[in-house]
């Protein structure tokens, strides 16, 4: 990010914002490959997670304080919202990255104490992971084209996944009480 393209804000925010798209794959590719730990631990991989976390950590620093010193500038009504979106989606991306490395101290707490899924249990975690796997994608694929109407598809796929979840949880639980 090019402090004397502050003075050119049209320029500064394209800049910007394939910064940002560079931190959605940072931090989708983090949460995928976690989630793969889960079902199948690799060190190397959670080492990868990590980093990938560190990378989107140190992007919504720089891109957080060059947004804001670019917010200073005169701005248009749409670059003005621009800069408000892509703050918010910056702090969005940072927090995947957060939630992978959650995920990755979850499997190394699996691996580590040796417990293992049932085969049910995997077979819904691997629906999870397909269905997270696809708003993601999605999510990334529409902010990376500009493309507000695959965007307008993310927020009822997010509401299909949190169903999902809550029908997961319940099974868990069940299976649980059987055991």
């Amino acid at each position: 990010l090019d402090e004397r393209l502050l003075a050119t804000p049209p320029l500064a925010l394209e800049q910007c914002s394939v910064v940002a798209e560079d931190m959605a794959y940072y931090a989708s590719g983090a949460l995928k490959k976690a989630i793969d730990c889960v079902m199948e631990f690799d060190p190397k991989s959670a080492q990868e997670v990590r980093e990938s976390e560190d990378e989107t950590d140190k992007c919504e620093d720089m891109l957080g304080t060059y947004l804001l010193k670019l917010g200073a500038e005169p701005l248009s009504d749409a670059a003005s919202e621009e800069v408000t979106e892509l703050l918010k989606l910056i702090g969005d991306f940072e927090r995947i990255g957060d939630h992978a490395v959650n995920i990755i101290e979850s499997a190394e707490e699996l691996h580590d104490k040796q417990l293992e899924f049932s085969r049910s249990a995997k077979y819904e975690l691997s629906v999870m992971t397909a269905a997270v796997g696809e708003v993601m994608d999605l999510a990334v694929k529409s902010f990376a084209e500009n493309d507000a109407q695959a965007a307008s598809c993310v927020e009822p796929l997010e509401q299909v996944v949190d169903d999902l979840k809550n029908e997961l949880r319940t099974r868990h639980i069940l299976r649980m009480k059987k055991s």
